[in-house]
């Protein structure tokens, strides 16, 4: 994928931007078809994916559970993002909305938690082979967090807290009381 194909998909395929879910299952495509990507390519997937799924869809500026579905459906396999683009994309997403439903969050968070105890996802090897929560796994919980707070003030569900729990957060054990959730 170089800079002369992303101008073709901007000038002649995706001439309004991405306008249907169906457009973003194409572009979903090109990005897991091709293997060689210029610099460019990651800014444009994740600016065009973000401003179909977070300003375009209904409702526009925040994620539903319909949404936050569609999301995870077409980003993960089994539950867990293999590509660093995608995972961009999903922290890209939680950053920007201003309200997130917690299948969101706990999808987010689980990432973070497969990495650290199974050792599965692209998470697990941007994080390398380290025990226990490290600085980088702070940084993306903090950022789930703070989508949280934006969406709900301090509220966290019943499904967030054990997520937290089961990632060491809240007991400082990873997976302490997983087997219990």
């Amino acid at each position: 994928m170089t800079t002369d194909d992303i101008g073709i998909l901007r000038e002649h395929v995706f001439v309004q931007g991405l306008a249907s879910s169906q457009d973003a299952m194409i572009l979903l495509a090109i990005n897991g078809s091709c293997s060689e990507k210029c610099a460019e390519w990651h800014h444009y997937f994740i600016d065009s994916m973000t401003d179909f799924i977070v300003r375009t869809c209904y409702p526009q500026g925040a994620m539903d559970e319909w949404n936050a579905d569609w999301l995870i459906a077409m980003i993960s396999t089994r539950g867990v993002v293999n590509s660093s683009i995608e995972l961009d994309l999903l922290f890209h997403i939680i950053d920007i909305s201003t309200q997130i439903p917690d299948s969101l969050s706990i999808f987010a968070l689980e990432q973070i938690r497969v990495a650290m105890t199974e050792d599965v996802g692209i998470w697990a090897g941007l994080r390398g082979n380290r025990h226990g929560l490290q600085k980088a796994d702070i940084l993306l919980i903090a950022r789930v967090m703070s989508a949280v707070a934006r969406s709900r003030g301090s509220h966290l569900t019943a499904r967030e807290r054990r997520m937290l729990d089961q990632i060491g957060v809240l007991t400082g054990v990873p997976g302490d009381h997983a087997a219990a959730a």
